[in-house]
This record gives C-alpha cells, structure tokens and sequence, in this order.
C-alpha cells in the first residue's frame, strides 16, 4: 500500500482507498485528484481483491474504488460481503465500459454508483465521489434506525438476521465458515427490581460496550432481547478459540459494572453453535439457543457447545409439550398422595399430593417424565391449578368419610407464585369444596424461595389470606438466609432426603440435621424430614426430636381411592415400618 501526498490548507479532507491490481489506475486517479483544489484527498492502494475487506470495514476511509473487471466473481462476493457487514464508506465500481447488466447488478450488490475507465476526468471523480458519500451518510442515519438498537447501538435483531443469513450462504459455497453465540444476562431482573428500570438500561448499555470489546471489528454484536445478545464470529474454526472468547466475555460481564457509585454484578450464559455443513441460519440460532439453556441449568456464568443429543432432547420435549397440552384438556392430571406421619405416635399428620399424569399410550408417568417441559412452558400454572381444585375435592372426599382431618400439602413453584391468580383460585377452590383455608399447607422449594427471596416473601404474603400455612421444601440443598427465614411466613422446614440418606451412619450428616431440627424449633417451626427409608432413619429422627416423617419407608403414594381404604383400616394411623 502506498499512500499519495496531500495538499495542505484544505477546507476539506477526504480519505480514498483504490482496490485495483494495476498500479497504473492507482497514479491516474492519483492525478486526476490532483487537479482538485478544494479538497484534499489522500489516496491508499490496494492490489489485492482476495483480503480487502477488513481494508473495506475499517473506519480509516471515506469512500472507495473498486475495479469491477479484473476479478468480477472476487469484486461481487467483496460487495456483498460489505455491504452484509455493515461497510459504512460508499464503494463506487469502475467498469470498462457501460453495461446495463452490469450496472444492475453492482447496484444491487451494493455499489453506491459506477464510473467507465477511459471516460473519467476529474470533475466526473470528484462529484461522484462526493455524492456517494452524502448519500452514503443519510443512508446510514436511517440504517441506524432500522438496523441499530437505539439504547446499545448495537445491531438489532433484523440486521443480525441479515448478517447471519449472509454468513450462511458464504459458508454454503465454502468461502469461509463462522461461530454462533447466544448469551443471556444472568441476574438482570432483580437489577431492574432493586434499582430501577433507567439503572437497567445503563447496565445493558455497558454490557453491550464491553462485548464489543472482546470481539473483532469483523465480527457481529446484537442485541436480540432484553437482556439477550448474539455474536456472530467470523471465520473462528478452533473450538480452542471459541473457548477461549466464551470465558473471556463471561469474565467481562461478571466483572462489576459501577453505575451511580454502586457496584452491580450479573452473571453470564452463553450457548456456542459452530456452524456445521447444510445448516440454515434459523437451525443455528435454535441450536445456540438449546446449549445456553444447558449452559443456564449448569447454575450460570458458564458456556456449552451445541451438540446433536440436544436435538434429540428438543424433539422430544416438543413431543411432550404437545401431549402434555392435550393432556391438561382432557383431564388426564391426577394426584397421587404420600402420608406425613409423627414420628412419635406414628399417626399421619398431613398427606403430600404428588402429581402424576396418566399418559392415554403410556400409562401413569411420574414428574420426571414431564414436570419439567411443565416448567418450561408454564403450562405448569394450569397443571397446578387443576392439582389445587383435585386436592380440595379430595380432601372434601376424607370429611364426607368421616375421617379426621389431615392437612393437604401442596407444592408451589417459582411459575405459580408468579401468577396474578393464584390467590383467586385457591380461594374458588376452597370456597367451591367447602373447605377451611388451613386444610391446605404450600410447600416451596428452598431453591425458589432463594432464587428470588422478593418473588417469595410477596406471594406468600398475600397467599396467607387464605389462611394456608406454608413449608420450606428441600431445606439443607442450598443456601438459605436465616433473616429470610425468620422474614417468610412458613411453618416447618422439611429436610433435604440427602442430609437423611446419610444419618444412621454418617456423624457428620447427623449433627447437620441436628442442628437443622434445632435451628427450626429455635424459631417455632416444626420440622419434617424427607426420604425416609430405613427404621434407623427413623430411630435417630424420633431422638433427635425431628417432629415428622415421610418416605418409602412409612408409605409409597396412593391413590385417594386407596388412601380412604387405608384409613378406613388404620383409623388415622399407620404402624411405624408399614408400607
């Protein structure tokens, strides 16, 4: 390359680059430019078509010249290739001669405009020139409307989909290949909640800039949700290297951002999807997407590749999706029940409703089999619905039978507490069976009530209305918060079944559930443990004055028919060891 000289005392400055393999067009336009007094131009040549494109994306000219003959299939794929990038300098072709065709077609690869070699003298250069560039400058005001997201500057969805087709259809033809990412701001809601919707747009703003940062000029930033953005990576082949960048941009964004003084941390999940031969650009974006949903499940600020097994999995919880749709349509939801007994007097205190769904082609299939594709989707809010009004029903079926009264546990998921009606519609059920609000018990997993202690303290709140009570669910499986315990409105705390596993036999499982039994009754709540198995399970429980049982052990789940056959038997309690 080689740099003319520039006149000096110039109201004007305008940087050209020539893509020419003849050095003769490069001292022509040389001269021609020369005779230009107002504006100074400074000329850059480049002989080579094949690497000109990272010359064509930088921002070090203000318009270019291609030589459209010499190499025409190399000059169209550099048009295009600008033009999908996102060049922001006008590209102008020079031809032998006019050709309509020709014409045509560069226009629409691109070219800004054309200029005959033979037939160019300097007033025709320096007007089309600079014309090219106003044009080309209007055109990327409105670009930046259409084509730019408004708070990052950032591309947006449609241009990322442009891009992400182009690069599709280079790689088809074997030119070059390229590297999807999906990532999704772990923590961002919570942003929002705490310090507000204006804090959250900095956040995302700097995010963005900080994405930036880790990639290529040649590569794609997007932002193609709320707090989701895309990368499209350029001609990355090494997995070593998609690697590599993948720990590099979680590192950036779980690096604090500093907005208005605080210090605020999010964290980062980021699916990687190489593009592989025959795939389309909407396979790759749902294949990106699979791998950061499993990079998601693996508690966050993690990466995963795509792999095909995630297809397989994809299908078949589409599979269920649609038959567990169906499903909820024709009442196919049933409730199982598992008694809660005292470890003392061994009578059962309280039954857990286990849902089950009774599968037309594959009989009664357990919440392993579709809770969570249930979750998923949300059709876990119905689900738990129906499970709510068959509890009532059921629970109005043990008062009719002239049994004694057993409070019914019910789970709660993080979905659930999130529904505007869930208050309304435990109300209609308990109204519709006449039932006493205090018949029902909601238990709710320590993982949930952790992962959003706002989300928990709310619902809960306003659930009491009902006059239910409440337990923590799995306790001991996470990282619960004594003040948050103290501030939640539960009842008991039910032990983890992997703390019990292990207490006959291992000293160091049994002083953690001591001291869980007794951290619950320093705060006058009662305890249950889970995943009873064994009758020395249940010895080292009753001493260590665990209040309540469940598990295998003391009874597997049943159905309502059974339960009020089983009752009926055992007036309301069940022979510790019994199954």
């Amino acid at each position: 390359m080689q740099p003319s000289g520039t006149l000096q005392n110039m109201d004007t400055h305008i940087r050209l680059l020539l893509i020419d393999d003849e050095q003769v067009e490069y001292l022509l336009i040389g001269s021609l430019l020369s005779e230009v007094f107002h504006t100074a131009y400074e000329i850059t040549w480049h002989a080579d078509l094949n690497d000109a494109l990272p010359e064509i994306l930088s921002d070090n000219y203000d318009v270019i010249l291609l030589d459209y003959e010499a190499d025409r299939e190399n000059a169209k794929a550099l048009l295009m290739g600008a033009r999908n990038m996102g060049a922001r300098a006008p590209i102008l072709v020079m031809t032998d001669e006019m050709e309509a065709e020709v014409d045509r077609e560069a226009i629409s690869l691109g070219a800004a405009d054309y200029l005959i070699k033979g037939k160019i003298d300097a007033q025709l250069l320096e007007r089309t020139m600079r014309y090219a560039i106003e044009r080309k400058a209007a055109e990327i005001k409105l670009a930046e409307l259409a084509h730019y997201d408004s708070l990052t500057g950032v591309a947006n969805r449609i241009l990322f989909r442009d891009r992400l087709n182009h690069a599709v259809e280079l790689a088809r033809r074997g030119d070059q290949t390229f590297t999807l990412m999906y990532l999704d701001l772990d923590g961002f809601k919570p942003v929002n909640d705490c310090y507000g919707h204006d804090v959250g747009d900095v956040l995302i703003r700097l995010a963005a800039g900080r994405l930036q940062e880790c990639v290529r000029q040649s590569d794609t930033v997007a932002r193609v949700g709320g707090d989701e953005f895309t990368l499209l990576l350029d001609n990355m082949r090494s997995t070593s290297d998609m690697a590599h960048l993948a720990e590099k941009v979680i590192g950036a964004l779980t690096t604090p951002f500093v907005i208005d003084g605080m210090e605020i941390t999010v964290g980062a999940s980021l699916g990687i999807a190489p593009y592989r031969k025959e795939a389309d650009a909407e396979g790759l974006q749902r294949q990106a997407d699979m791998a950061m949903y499993r990079a998601k499940q693996a508690s966050g600020n993690q990466y995963c590749f795509y792999a095909e097994s995630m297809d397989a999995e994809a299908r078949r919880a589409m599979q269920v999706e649609q038959e567990f749709r169906r499903g909820l349509g024709r009442n196919e939801i049933c409730v199982y029940y598992q008694p809660r007994i005292d470890t003392i007097t061994g009578e059962i205190c309280a039954l857990e409703a286990l849902v089950r769904w009774r599968h037309p082609a594959k009989g009664l299939l357990a919440p392993a089999d579709f809770l969570q594709v249930a979750e998923a989707t949300g059709l876990v809010v119905e689900m738990g619905y129906q499970v709510i009004d068959q509890v009532c029903a059921d629970c109005a079926r043990l008062t009719e039978a002239g049994l004694p009264d057993l409070v019914m546990a019910i789970n709660l998921s993080r979905r659930q507490m999130r529904d505007e009606h869930l208050v309304q519609r435990v109300m209609d059920a308990l109204s519709a069976h006449h039932l006493r609000g205090s018949q029902l018990e909601f238990e709710l997993a320590e993982a949930d009530v952790m992962g959003d202690a706002s989300l928990a303290t709310e619902s809960l709140g306003t659930l009491a209305i009902t006059g239910a009570s409440f337990a923590l669910d799995d306790f001991g499986s996470g990282m619960s918060s004594l003040p948050l315990l103290q501030a939640l409105p539960i009842n008991r705390l039910k032990i983890d079944q992997a703390l019990i596993a292990g207490i006959a036999e291992d000293r160091n499982r049994h002083g953690l559930v001591m001291a869980v039994v007794q951290l619950a009754h320093s705060l006058k709540l009662s305890t249950v443990a889970e995943g009873v198995e064994t009758a020395e399970q249940l010895k080292r429980l009753r001493e260590l004055g665990c209040d309540e049982a469940q598990g295998f052990f003391l009874g597997s789940p049943q159905s309502m028919a059974d339960i009020l056959a089983s009752l009926g038997r055992t007036s309301g309690h069940l022979p510790l060891g019994a199954s």
